[in-house]
């Protein structure tokens, strides 16, 4: 399956095939992320205060819900910029704050570690979709 269109006709990469698919797939886990943070706020809230978040509970349902504002967004392709925005205010907010592996025991130390550098990736791919949707 091509993403080059057979009439010779230019398309945008924003209505290429793989594009879609990819940004369901990247706003669709994000959203589903995100309702599950929501849904166990009461757990997420108390891991929250063991890191030292301030406001815990508050903090905890403002996060999940931007990501649920981005990750909807992204994957309808709606407000893409502020989209993709929220995305990336989530997880530089969350990632250093939730998974501070430099400051874990050594049995924790390897899967914060592990988190932090997936949240880093998934930072980066808002970054990349903002700049995708400020170019159209």
């Amino acid at each position: 399956m091509s993403d080059e269109p057979r009439d010779g006709t230019d398309r945008s990469p924003t209505t290429a095939s793989t594009f879609r698919l990819g940004r369901l797939l990247y706003g669709g886990i994000l959203a589903m992320m995100a309702v599950d943070g929501l849904q166990n706020a009461d757990e997420r809230a108390a891991y929250a205060e063991a890191k030292g978040v301030p406001m815990p509970e508050v903090s905890n349902k403002a996060a999940h819900g931007l990501l649920l504002f981005g990750g909807a967004g992204v994957a309808l392709w709606k407000l893409p910029r502020l989209a993709a925005l929220a995305v990336a205010s989530f997880f530089v907010g969350v990632t250093p704050m939730m998974h501070d592996f430099w400051a874990a025991d050594e049995d924790e130390k390897q899967q914060e570690q592990i988190n932090f550098l997936k949240n880093a990736a998934l930072l980066g791919t808002a970054l990349a979709l903002f700049g995708v949707a400020s170019r159209e």
